[in-house]
């Protein structure tokens, strides 16, 4: 998400700073949703005019191609900013074995425009629940 977000913004001269792609965990495969701070109301409306009804047709993972029929739909969040973001996250537990998989905050925002952008702040933690057997 981090690279599709990048090449929009650099594109377009767009910054975020804040990106959560929920996931599900045991499918290793996201919600379907994400949660992206822009860091202006500007930048935040061009993005929305660019990808609303965007249809995402074939994707590409770490585990290959596949066809998709999802049409991108964006809508503002109930929380805004990312200082609200981190306070909202960084206590938050996941149960992931997976780091990437965590919100992360973008410092410097990033644009898309740096081949070697600083790495990704993660908020939360990994809270992996044990199962024991009967």
């Amino acid at each position: 998400m981090l690279k599709f977000l990048d090449g929009y913004c650099c594109a377009y001269s767009l910054e975020y700073d804040f990106l959560y792609l929920p996931m599900d965990f045991r499918k290793k495969g996201n919600l379907g949703y994400a949660f992206v701070n822009f860091t202006t109301a500007i930048a935040a409306n061009k993005f929305k005019k660019i990808l609303q009804n965007f249809k995402w047709e074939t994707v590409k993972s770490d585990s290959g191609s596949f066809i998709s029929k999802k049409i991108c739909e964006i809508t503002w969040a109930r929380i805004q900013g990312k200082e609200v973001y981190t306070r909202r996250f960084k206590n938050s537990e996941f149960a992931c074995r997976e780091l990437d998989f965590l919100p992360v905050v973008l410092d410097p925002p990033r644009n898309g425009s740096d081949p070697n952008p600083c790495p990704p702040l993660v908020l939360g933690n990994i809270h992996l629940q044990r199962r024991f057997s009967s």
